[in-house]
């Protein structure tokens, strides 16, 4: 995937994000993730590679952290130091001629220090998706680790 003008539709239970093609990520199965069995603790599941374990966190619709067990995937995104993933409900690649994003920048200040969570939204009839800013919804995952 490396057009920029194709998206990914990410479903956090009765909600969806779209995330740039753009970013690097990896999506894997549930079945092939550690899950977080303990009650304690942000992370839903881990990634192992090469003896590292990559943290992957359950969001809801607010992004605030869940421990929900519905999820089915987790999408990871490629960041430095270390990948961080989103466990997702759902993943679906856009048709590239159906998703028109328009910019958009939230109000009020920035939740990561390196800026606001989206950049655009596509609106779709009476339904708007915002569209993730990569670098961004990486620092807030990473930062969910430090709580």
């Amino acid at each position: 995937m490396t057009d920029p003008n194709q998206y990914m539709r990410l479903q956090l239970g009765d909600t969806s994000f779209l995330l740039p093609s753009s970013s690097g990520f990896t999506i894997e199965q549930r079945e092939n993730l550690i899950t977080n069995k303990s009650p304690e603790g942000n992370v839903a599941a881990w990634r192992v590679v090469q003896n590292t374990r990559l943290p992957a966190y359950s969001l809801d619709a607010t992004l605030r952290v869940t421990r929900q067990h519905l999820w089915h995937r987790a999408v990871f995104l490629d960041t430095v130091p270390q990948a961080v993933g989103l466990a997702v409900d759902e993943v679906q690649l856009l048709p590239r001629a159906e998703t028109v994003i328009s910019p958009f920048t939230p109000l009020g200040l920035a939740p990561t220090r390196l800026g606001h969570l989206f950049s655009g939204a596509w609106v779709s009839g009476h339904r708007a998706m915002l569209v993730f800013e990569p670098k961004a919804l990486a620092a807030y995952l990473q930062g969910l680790g430090e709580e």
